[in-house]
């Protein structure tokens, strides 16, 4: 058995020193790749080395890992193909499927489960969720952030602000949680509350809960609930307080205002 063990050890150790023979080699202008059979995974990088007894990988430079139809790149990465699960280091940028990530750190828990950490952003179906880190579940298409702050935004420049959001992307609902805070340059609209719910389609809707305040052209809605719509129709709920400034009527012209005035007198 011991005889077995060290010729076991031996061929790993073989197999480690090939590819990083062959790195070496390949370091004039040239990636070293490796390929894994499970899965459709291969990796490229500037040195490469790996282990084909355990599937454990090292890679340094310029970093391509491909699995699936999903690409990601990063400075450096330490993963094991048969676990499918690894950690992504410097100048991440995934792709898989319509989902675009970017971050300092990619851990891949398994084939589903990952997290972004460091300046993350997951953007998916034209919304983008930003935080320190976003772990992101890929088989109920559910991300949740983690750390003192988070930001959606929308195509339209629109931003959700909050402490924490976590995001149905299959349902299209987004909660936030404390210090909500919503700005939409499109819509000439700011709002914040203790929470909300955002429906994010084009039929949607924001619902805002606890101190709710919307504010659109100088005039605003308060109250404990408040639900805005793609339509610029607020719905207020308990303690509601409303200011409304309506529009000045531009001034007449001197003559036709001088005949106004005459007709007014006479």
């Amino acid at each position: 058995m011991l005889k077995w063990r060290k010729a076991a050890n031996k061929m790993a150790y073989k197999n480690r020193l090939l590819l990083t023979m062959a790195a070496a080699m390949l370091a004039a202008g040239i990636t070293a790749t490796a390929f894994a059979a499970p899965g459709n995974f291969s990796v490229q990088a500037d040195e490469l080395e790996y282990d084909l007894g355990s599937g454990e990988a090292v890679a340094k430079g310029n970093v391509v890992l491909m699995q699936d139809g999903g690409r990601a790149t990063a400075d450096y990465a330490k993963f094991n193909s048969k676990s499918k699960s690894g950690v992504l280091t410097g100048n991440v940028i995934a792709d898989r499927d319509d989902a675009h990530i970017v971050c300092n750190e990619f851990i891949v828990h398994n084939e589903n489960d990952l997290s972004a950490v460091g300046g993350a952003m997951i953007t998916k179906g034209g919304k983008s969720l930003s935080s320190d880190r976003v772990d992101y579940y890929k088989a109920r298409e559910f991300a949740e952030t983690i750390g003192g702050w988070a930001r959606l935004t929308d195509s339209d420049g629109s931003v959700l602000n909050a402490a924490k959001i976590d995001y149905n992307m299959a349902q299209g609902v987004a909660n936030a949680y404390g210090g909500v805070d919503i700005r939409s340059d499109a819509r000439s609209l700011t709002a914040s509350a203790d929470s909300a719910v955002y429906k994010t389609d084009n039929s949607g809707y924001v619902e805002l809960i606890g101190n709710a305040k919307a504010t659109q052209n100088g005039n605003s809605v308060a109250g404990d609930k408040l639900r805005l719509t793609n339509t610029n129709v607020a719905i207020a709920d308990g303690n509601v307080d409303i200011i409304y400034i309506p529009e000045k009527q531009p001034a007449l012209p001197g003559k036709e205002k001088q005949g106004a005035d005459d007709k007014a007198l006479a």
